[in-house]
């Protein structure tokens, strides 16, 4: 395989599409914050980040992670019957095992939000979103499933143009509360109108599919326990300092600097969430594929990395002015996070992604784990050390740590026969 064949085969399966969506939902995600920063005080969107951030903690076992097991086993799946009914298992499976997930949010949230007590309000309401999340998060696996990559981009679209207009509408109107509202609901309202307008509840009940839903849950368990460590890499800096500095404006602050840096990440994820049915599809068979594609990748992002690099290492301090005048330039911490986040573009997004797709999801725990063991001492003493910018630095180190654990198992992957 070639570069032009890599480029070419992402346009053949309406990439272009996933990543005009993805884009514009990165665009608009930056928007929300512009909104938030513009309308609400400093110390209410710190409140409503720490709630956030505090939620990515649990987010990844909605559905108790039947989702991570929909997109694997449907994708090898061998009929369209099949994917349907794999679908319906995770709706009523997964809808059933979230309300116990939101039981326990509900239960800790006194507790998490204790030295932070603005933020239990907005805690409470973006629980909702262990309903909201899973069933949107389905809707777009069906689609993927499909191979209807345009049908994706179209979900995808709908909510972020949704979520833009009832968060501008809502902040203005309610603040704080009317911003939470937003980014709870509207994905519920967006996922229940693709649910009955693609009618896919309809499906033939009589038949069995191969997979067993202990099966989906299995494998998803194993990535969602992966997902939710690897959240750490962006949330136990933001706890830490809301713990410890127990600073609502330098979380904000913290928060703020990591964005733009951070929107770049979107980039592998809409090549991986455009090619990850096919290269499940090819991990049984054709090994060879799956090398070639991941050299071709890197080459690109290679490129892409340092362009990013140059872009921040010259102009983050005028990037901050755009999020107004309450927050400014500290200690280069954009440029900071931009290193970090090469090394999650050329190793840790891409091959986490492909090791999921092969079927291997111990990886990614193990990975997780080792790199959250390392994170939460490194960032506690770099915090005391330095401050901010040293969370920011130690981020940024596991970025490329977490990395080059995965190359390392991609290679003996490759080797192995």
């Amino acid at each position: 395989m070639t570069i032009l064949d890599f480029v070419l085969g992402f346009f053949k399966r309406k990439g272009n599409a996933v990543f005009t969506a993805l884009a514009l939902e990165k665009a608009v995600g930056f928007l929300l914050v512009i909104i938030a920063t513009h309308f609400l005080t400093k110390n209410d969107y710190g409140a409503i980040t720490y709630a956030n951030t505090s939620l990515t903690f649990i987010l990844p076992f909605i559905g108790m992670g039947i989702h991570q097991g929909l997109i694997r086993y449907g994708s090898i799946s061998k009929s369209q019957q099949e994917k349907k009914v794999l679908f319906n298992m995770a709706l009523k499976k997964g809808l059933f095992l979230s309300i116990g997930v939101w039981i326990v949010i509900l239960f800790f949230a006194p507790f998490v939000t204790q030295k932070m007590e603005n933020s239990l309000q907005y805690l409470l309401i973006l629980s909702f979103q262990i309903f909201s999340l899973y069933l949107l998060g389905i809707v777009k696996i069906y689609a993927r499933l499909i191979n209807r990559n345009s049908l994706y981009a179209k979900i995808v679209i709908t909510n972020t143009v949704s979520l833009l207009i009832s968060v501008f509408l809502l902040t203005f109107s309610f603040d704080g509360i009317g911003y939470v509202i937003s980014l709870a609901v509207v994905p519920f309202l967006v996922s229940i109108w693709y649910i009955f307008t693609l009618k896919l509840t309809n499906y033939n009940k009589l038949f069995v599919s191969e997979f067993k839903v202990k099966e989906l849950i299995k494998y998803g368990l194993q990535l969602s326990i992966a997902n939710v460590i690897s959240q750490l890499l962006y949330a136990v800096d933001i706890l830490l300092i809301g713990n410890i500095l127990m600073d609502e404006k330098l979380v904000a602050q913290y928060k703020v600097a990591n964005i733009l840096p951070f929107s770049f990440l979107f980039l592998p994820i809409v090549v991986m969430t455009s090619d990850f049915v096919l290269l499940a599809k090819k991990s049984k068979t054709d090994k060879g594929y799956i090398k070639s594609y991941y050299l071709n990748y890197l080459k690109i992002f290679f490129v892409i990395s340092i362009a990013m690099l140059l872009f921040f290492f010259f102009f983050s301090k005028e990037l901050f002015t755009l999020f107004g005048k309450q927050y400014s330039n500290d200690n280069n911490l954009m440029f900071i996070f931009s290193v970090g986040v090469a090394g999650a573009l050329l190793f840790r997004v891409p091959l986490g992604n492909i090791m999921s797709a092969i079927g291997w999801p111990k990886v990614n725990l193990v990975v997780s784990i080792l790199t959250l063991v390392v994170n939460v001492f490194l960032s506690y003493y770099l915090l005391n050390l330095y401050g901010i910018e040293g969370v920011a630095f130690a981020t940024a180190f596991l970025m490329w740590f977490s990395g080059l654990l995965f190359l390392g198992v991609f290679i003996f992957y490759i080797k192995k026969r």
